[in-house]
């Protein structure tokens, strides 16, 4: 087993389902605990750092609900080719969410050097 972080990867819409919620709640989790964690947005999940969303009128905004988990020293792993085949770029992100932008190479090799990988 690999010593690296818990990697969520995050790719379902965010408002079509709960999984982006669950991912969330495991997240916190799992910060709460001190377990290294990294989230990886690839596919539609990274729709869920889009900015001006309107979900958060139900709740937080998602750098609010975001803010404990993602931070400059683990920033929101972000697959760029799946943000340009939703005709997305870096620039349409929420602004206050820190964010790596990372290619097909770079998300294999986060998978691989997980200590597990839990897909959301």
């Amino acid at each position: 087993m690999s010593a690296g972080p818990v990697l969520l990867w995050v790719r379902r819409p965010p408002h079509s389902t709960v999984h982006f919620a669950e991912a969330v709640r495991v997240a916190s989790m799992a910060t709460a605990l001190n377990v290294p964690l990294r989230m990886l947005f690839i596919a539609d999940g990274v729709r869920a750092l889009v900015a001006g969303q309107e979900p958060y009128l139900l709740g937080a905004p998602i750098e609010k609900t975001l803010q404990d988990i993602v931070t400059a020293e683990r920033p929101a792993l972000v697959h760029a080719p799946s943000l340009a085949r939703r005709g997305l770029g870096r620039e349409q992100l929420a602004p206050g969410v820190p964010v790596r932008m990372i290619d097909d190479d770079e998300a294999a090799q986060w998978v691989l050097d997980a200590a597990r990988t839990v897909p959301m």
